[in-house]
């Protein structure tokens, strides 16, 4: 990764004294991980035991249909689509009347998803101009990138018809139909452009098509975690994983817009590959490609000779997530490595490890994007609001998958003091992102600040709540195994904290998971450790009961950042639920009914 101006690469400080263990035993007091493997009629499939779902089966009482394939997924149109081939003329005959196309185009770049990080909207709007006057003289490629950029729109417009009438449902049935017409196309284009011998608007239609699929449709996480393997190898078949500096004919424009599309492949390679529990793709030994400037658009174009110097990064610019998420990136991708090496860490190296992580979250993210250093006045727009949230979450969620070993270990080894002190991380870690989701959840209501965002509160979010409401599910069960006798009293403290926070994440959870199998795998896990702990690997007969009352609960519960205290009336029966789409994160099965 390139660092700020005046700062030292941490990394280069922290890796090399990291060795790895050349033998399981090494370290005795580390068991091996050699994850999960599930072998069913349908498919096999294998997860690292920091997966949501392994966590959840080390639950007692969870019977074990409740971590398997609810459904076949819908998977990738590019695997299992029709994809038949289709002529150009058949194509352009598709695209609807540009008034159509002019608003889907208009709600996709003002989601600010994705698209900003690696298309340069002053060039595409010129390329959009000439496409109307001269369809026939536009590149296919190009074609097939504006049908996949319409294949967002056209979803993103089914979330925000939240009514139950016929019109919205006819509307929604119309846009969904609409959103599978352009992916079609999409797909098509590609096929026809030979995509995999590369070019312009190549993979900028790939990552979008990707996105659409299975960051937004969530079609199937194994599907997800092939498909960017298959982008990240054609974008190095491209050289995009070697910087432009070491080619003289790539100008300056060119440079910029590489760096940003290498840069976002290589956050979705580290997204899939965490969601599906398997290694990433993307290793550093043959990358060095630097980071995208903080410019926006306006500040360089197709004609620049010179590079202007980076807006200062007090200063928000669409692509200064993207920067962000980079630099973390360089860690996570450790910590996503560690995890994948059948060989465990010690606990010096993961020490060294979370000291690097803490050291990127604090220097290396932009002041504007910090959550703790900000004020977070009303003057702030709801996109930076969630941006900063994101970036908290990912670092608590990492320092979760640092420090898990200590809550799947043997348990002869929790009455060590170092492997107290990873427990206490990981739970402070949840307990934080159980508080974001509360108020995410609160402020995604009727007349809450982020409520025209809230398909992208649950588009974004889900994967970290739920690692954490599976690691508070797992500590709770297992209480007494994790907590020496003589703290009981501190002890029963802290499980009282945590069982307020789950009781409200399990009614989060119920509203999602009429659509969603995984939400109700949560739930029911939730069901488990909230109403009957004492349930054990032998019981036949299901949970027994509950009786705590939700809503009063909910009520007395302070959220996080907003000072205020979760209010009921905002949640009347048939409301739309911000988390309603959430399907599928990181299993197997279940496509989103709702979505189509």
């Amino acid at each position: 990764m390139t660092l700020m101006k005046g700062q030292s690469n941490p990394s280069a400080d922290v890796l090399p004294g990291i060795p790895r263990p050349k033998k399981p035993q090494d370290d005795v007091g580390s068991p091996a991980d050699p994850g999960t493997l599930n072998l069913r009629d349908s498919g096999t499939s294998y997860v690292q035991s920091v997966h949501w779902e392994a966590i959840l089966a080390k639950i007692r009482g969870l019977k074990e249909d409740l971590v398997t394939d609810s459904k076949t997924p819908s998977g990738s149109h590019f695997f299992y689509g029709p994809n038949r081939h289709a002529t150009r003329d058949e194509i352009l005959a598709a695209v609807p009347p540009r008034p159509v196309v002019d608003r889907l185009m208009a709600l996709h770049f003002d989601s600010y998803f994705v698209t900003p990080y690696f298309i340069h909207s002053k060039k595409f709007l010129r390329e959009y101009e000439a496409f109307w006057k001269d369809p026939s003289a536009t590149s296919i490629a190009w074609i097939g990138l504006m049908f996949s950029m319409l294949f967002i729109a056209a979803q993103l417009q089914t979330f925000t018809i939240d009514t139950t009438d016929g019109r919205a449902e006819s509307l929604k049935a119309e846009y969904l139909a609409m959103k599978d017409a352009f992916r079609e196309k999409a797909v098509q284009c590609l096929i026809l452009a030979r995509y995999t011998t590369g070019g312009p608007h190549i993979l900028e239609s790939l990552i979008t098509i990707l996105t659409g699929e299975f960051v937004l449709l969530k079609d199937s996480a194994t599907d997800g975690w092939l498909f960017i393997s298959m982008i990240l190898h054609l974008a190095m078949r491209m050289g995009y994983h070697r910087d432009p500096d070491h080619f003289p004919g790539i100008s300056p424009f060119e440079a910029e817009m590489r760096r940003r599309i290498w840069t976002a492949i290589l956050q979705l390679d580290l997204t899939l590959s965490l969601e599906k529990g398997l290694p990433r793709n993307a290793t550093g030994t043959h990358i060095d490609t630097k980071e995208p400037r903080n410019l926006r658009d306006c500040d360089f174009d197709e004609d620049t000779t010179e590079m202007l110097l980076p807006r200062p990064e007090t200063e928000w610019t669409p692509v200064l997530p993207l920067i962000a998420r980079a630099r973390l990136i360089s860690v996570i991708g450790l910590i996503c490595d560690i995890n994948t090496d059948i060989n465990p860490p010690s606990h010096e190296q993961v020490i060294k490890v979370d000291a690097l992580l803490g050291d990127v979250h604090k220097r290396a993210i932009p002041p504007v994007l910090r959550w703790e250093t900000m004020p977070h006045p009303i003057t702030d727009s709801p996109n930076l609001v969630i941006q900063r949230v994101s970036g908290e979450t990912t670092y608590h969620k990492s320092r979760i998958l640092l420090y898990r070993r200590a809550l799947i270990s043997d348990p002869v080894r929790h009455s060590q003091e170092q492997d107290r002190e990873s427990v206490q991380i990981c739970l402070d870690s949840a307990l934080k992102i159980l508080s974001f989701q509360q108020m995410l959840h609160e402020e995604s209501q009727p007349f809450g600040r982020l409520r025209q965002l809230r398909w992208k509160i649950t588009h974004i979010f889900n994967q970290d709540v739920l690692l954490a409401t599976s690691v508070l599910c797992l500590y709770l069960q297992d209480i007494d195994k994790f907590e020496p006798s003589e703290t009981a009293g501190q002890t029963t403290r802290r499980a009282e904290e945590i069982r307020q926070r789950l009781t409200i994440s399990h009614k989060i959870w119920l509203q999602m998971s009429t659509a969603s199998a995984e939400a109700g795998k949560v739930a029911r896990a939730l069901n488990i450790v909230l109403g009957n702990t004492e349930a054990s690997a032998g019981d036949t007969g299901g949970p027994a009961p509950y009786s705590y009352d939700f809503l009063a609960d909910f009520d007395v519960i302070p959220l996080h950042g907003f000072d205020t205290t979760f209010n009921n009336q905002y949640y009347p029966p048939g409301l739309y639920s911000p988390l309603t789409f959430f399907d599928n994160v990181l299993g197997e099965g279940g496509s989103m009914d709702t979505a189509g």
